[in-house]
């Protein structure tokens, strides 16, 4: 994890200081505590400034950044999953794998091919000789980068993260494809994604609306994806087992329904197809350097079981869970379900020492954090839900309870696994309406949204306290396979089977096929309301007066 910025000024204007003058250095140093440094680039009629700190988690060596050689100037955040042995990623580290990566893309035109790259990642690169700044984020959005830009237009910055209060305005670069600024043209181009969504476009019109000018190039390639009609889906085995559903008999936790479910080879083989693709690390430690965002529901107890599974056993795993509900003594519907699914963990993993961390946050301390800090890290985001959200995430990575900080440098999340396994209680009612294909329409298009929505705020706001986010059901892997089953084969959110169950049905088979059969059959709770921190009064798609400035 790396906090990264850039700074140009279109005249010779010496710019080095600015980063200060904006107060923006203490921020980037949170992202990355183990390494600082500064460059600067001038020449006649343009001056840059790049900074870069890093948070060293793997390679033999710490790589420092900003990364120099006479061709370029390259910053980095990310990481890379697939393409390398282990040997060579230890040797030479992602950033200088990933740099020489895209200096030669960047030489054979063929910037669309970042797109094959596994991992989250924001880059910053500079081609010395040709004055193009290119820069960019994975196609998921994993992590942070922004663009802000002064009133006269003349400067322009990007940055992991920024502030409210200062003479720039910001907004998230669109995970679209890979953006390169020709300095001496004074003209943006983009080297789009193979696949794109219907709002791909209007993510291009913000981007020049925003700097009111038009890019001048957008490079295209034809999009593969195939259709998602429906195949003929009444003779489908799969969709046959579900519906026979309906009439077996309902225990109280649902376990009849999983039972049966987990008897059929068919159905057994893609929970075991699943977990094959889940998450896999194997290093040696004795203190927790794993911490797990932690409500007991399905979504993450599958995370803290697999994680046992990969992880070594002399190391400790935090289970991180925060509650708001200060006027209940902190007893909020997450801290309830996490106290229990603790038991399951505890009872299938004898061997692991869980740690459970009981994040308690008053009103008086969020109040005042959020104010003085939090808002600047969820900025340009600003709606009620980005309030609640990011200031729960902010707290829940602090991971500080009465007597214990956890030292984690992971801090693994469940984000995507609704889009992706079809958990929200708009399904039941898009399924009831337009059927099957209206389901999958609307999964499309959570899925397609995904980049565009929270991804960048959640890394700004966990990676301030020096951890890196981890989102394994966002591992590319894992994406490919969900992506092509139909919608039968991960959600049956039919009002044939009670809530609890049919929502996300693949990923609750694989809980309980693991052995946590009471985390299999919990509802699901949105961290806002599981954790206490929302008003359920407010409407979160509006402003959120709490953020402004």
């Amino acid at each position: 994890m790396c906090g990264i910025f850039c700074v140009l000024n279109n005249f010779s204007n010496n710019c080095d200081n600015l980063i200060s003058q904006l107060k923006f250095e203490q921020n980037i140093k949170n992202r990355g505590p183990d390494s600082f440094n500064f460059q600067v680039f001038s020449t006649n009629d343009c001056s840059l400034a790049f900074a870069g700190s890093v948070l060293w988690l793997q390679g033999k060596n710490l790589t420092p950044q900003p990364l120099e050689d006479s061709e370029s100037i390259f910053i980095y955040n990310g990481d890379i999953f697939n393409g390398f042995d282990e040997a060579t990623q230890n040797n030479f580290g992602d950033t200088k794998l990933f740099h020489n990566f895209l200096k030669e893309n960047i030489k054979n035109d063929t910037l669309d091919e970042l797109y094959k790259v596994n991992g989250p990642y924001a880059f910053i690169y500079l081609d010395k000789a040709k004055k193009k700044l290119y820069f960019g984020r994975d196609i998921f959005g994993r992590r942070s980068l922004l663009l802000g830009k002064n009133k006269e237009g003349d400067t322009l910055i990007l940055t992991s993260v920024a502030k409210r209060k200062t003479e720039f305005d910001f907004i998230e670069v669109p995970s679209v494809g890979t953006f390169c600024y020709d300095i001496q043209k004074n003209r943006f181009e983009v080297y789009c994604w193979q696949h794109k969504n219907k709002n791909y476009f209007s993510k291009l019109k913000d981007f020049e609306s925003f700097l009111s000018t038009e890019i001048g190039n957008v490079f295209q390639r034809e999009d593969d994806k195939p259709s998602n009609d429906i195949r003929a889906f009444e003779e489908n085995e799969n969709l046959k087992l579900l519906k026979s559903l309906k009439d077996t008999g309902l225990n109280e936790e649902g376990n009849t329904v999983l039972d049966q479910l987990l008897n059929s080879n068919l159905w057994l083989d893609n929970v075991k197809l699943l977990q094959k693709k889940c998450i896999q690390n194997k290093d040696n430690c004795n203190h927790a350097t794993i911490g797990i965002l932690f409500s007991g529901g399905v979504d993450c107890a599958v995370l803290a079981l697999l994680c046992d599974k990969y992880v070594d056993k002399n190391r400790p795993i935090d289970l991180i869970n925060v509650s708001f509900d200060e006027a209940k003594n902190y007893q909020s519907p997450d801290r309830i379900s996490g106290r229990q699914t603790l038991k399951e963990l505890e009872t299938c993993c004898p061997n692991r020492k869980w740690n459970f961390v009981e994040v308690n946050v008053t009103k008086d301390a969020l109040d005042k954090e959020r104010e003085v800090h939090i808002a600047d890290l969820i900025y340009p985001l600003n709606t009620i839900l980005d309030d609640s959200l990011g200031c729960a995430l902010w707290f829940a990575a602090k991971g500080q309870s009465k007597e214990y900080v956890t030292p984690c440098r992971v801090l693994i999340v469940g984000m995507g696994a609704d889009e992706l396994f079809g958990g929200y209680i708009r399904y039941r009612f898009a399924l009831k309406r337009y059927s099957w294909q209206g389901l999958q329409n609307l999964l499309d298009e959570d899925w397609q949204n995904l980049p565009y929505r929270n991804l960048g705020r959640d890394d700004r706001v966990v990676s301030d306290h020096g951890r890196q986010l981890r989102t394994p059901y966002l591992d590319e892997n894992v994406v490919e396979f969900l992506r092509k089953l139909e919608c039968w084969e991960k959600t049956y959110p039919s009002s044939d089977l009670p809530l609890g169950i049919g929502e996300k049905i693949l990923l609750r088979s694989l809980a309980y096929h693991l052995g946590l059969k009471q985390a299999a059959t919990l509802k699901k709770k949105a961290l806002q309301f599981g954790s206490k921190i929302a008003n359920p009064k407010e409407n979160g798609h509006e402003i959120s007066s709490r953020l402004c400035y």
